[in-house]
C-alpha cells in the first residue's frame, strides 16, 4: 500500500507533460534567481537567508541549500509525506547550483560588473523587474505541475496543520519573515556584509507568494489545464 501511494505521488496523471514542465520551471527559477542576485535589489526570503548564511560560513549557495533542505526534508518525510514528489528533489538539489552556475557565467562575461557598477538605475530596475516576472512565472508553472513541494515550502504547510485557527497566509508571512531574520542575523557578523537588499527581500516576502498564486490560477484556468 505504501509503495502504491508513493508511486501515485511521484507518477502523477499527465506525468509525460508535467515532468518536463517541472524541470524547465526549476531551471528557470535558478536562472532568474541568478539575475536577482546580480542586481542585488532583493530575493525571495529563502534565498536571502541561504545567501547570507552560506556566505557567512564560506560555503556556496548550492552546497548550503543542499544541506539545509536535507534537514527540512526530514520534517516533510515525518509529518507531510504526501507533499513529496520528483519536484521536491529537483527544487531541493538544483536551484542553488543553477544560480551558482549562472552567477559564475555573469562574472566571467563581465555582466556582473556591468550590472553592479552601472550608473543607469533604470536599466538595473528593468533587469530586476523582468527577473521577478519570469521567476514568478517559473514558480507558478512549477506549482501547477503538482509534482511535489519544496522542503522549504513544506514547513509552513506542516505548521498550518498545527495552528488550524491561524490563516495560512499569516503562517507563511511569519515563516518568511523568520527566514529573513535569520539571514539578517548571519549578515551582522559577516565581514563581507549583507548579501542582497533587506528591504527588497521583505517586499518580495509580502508580494511574491500572492503573485505566484495569482499567475498560477491563471495558468491552471487557461494554459496548464491538465485535469480537464
Amino acid at each position: 500500500m505504501i509503495f502504491k501511494n508513493l508511486k501515485q505521488q511521484f507518477f502523477v496523471p499527465h506525468f509525460a507533460v508535467k515532468f518536463p514542465i517541472m524541470v524547465i520551471s526549476i531551471f528557470g527559477m535558478g536562472v532568474f534567481l541568478s539575475f536577482l542576485i546580480e542586481v542585488n535589489f532583493g530575493t525571495d526570503p529563502c534565498s536571502f537567508m541561504n545567501r547570507n548564511v552560506s556566505n557567512r560560513i564560506g560555503m556556496t549557495l548550492g552546497n548550503y541549500q543542499l544541506i539545509s533542505n536535507a534537514v527540512l526534508f526530514i520534517l516533510s518525510l515525518v509529518f507531510a509525506r504526501n507533499l513529496i514528489g520528483f519536484g521536491t528533489f529537483f527544487n531541493w538539489i538544483c536551484i542553488g547550483y543553477i544560480a551558482d552556475f549562472f552567477c559564475g557565467i555573469w562574472k566571467n562575461t563581465g555582466f556582473h560588473d556591468f550590472i553592479l557598477l552601472s550608473d543607469n538605475m533604470h536599466f538595473r530596475i528593468l533587469v530586476f523587474a523582468l527577473a521577478i516576472l519570469f521567476f514568478v512565472i517559473s514558480a507558478a508553472a512549477y506549482m501547477n505541475a503538482q509534482m511535489g513541494v519544496a522542503p522549504y515550502d513544506a514547513l509552513p504547510i506542516i505548521l498550518s496543520r498545527l495552528f488550524t485557527k491561524v490563516p495560512f497566509f499569516i503562517v507563511r508571512i511569519c515563516y518568511d519573515m523568520l527566514a529573513i531574520t535569520i539571514g539578517l542575523i548571519a549578515s551582522l557578523s559577516n565581514p563581507n556584509g549583507m548579501q542582497g537588499s533587506l528591504l527588497g527581500s521583505v517586499i518580495l516576502a509580502l508580494s511574491i507568494g500572492p503573485a505566484v498564486t495569482l499567475v498560477g490560477k491563471y495558468m491552471k484556468a487557461h494554459i496548464l489545464r491538465f485535469d480537464e
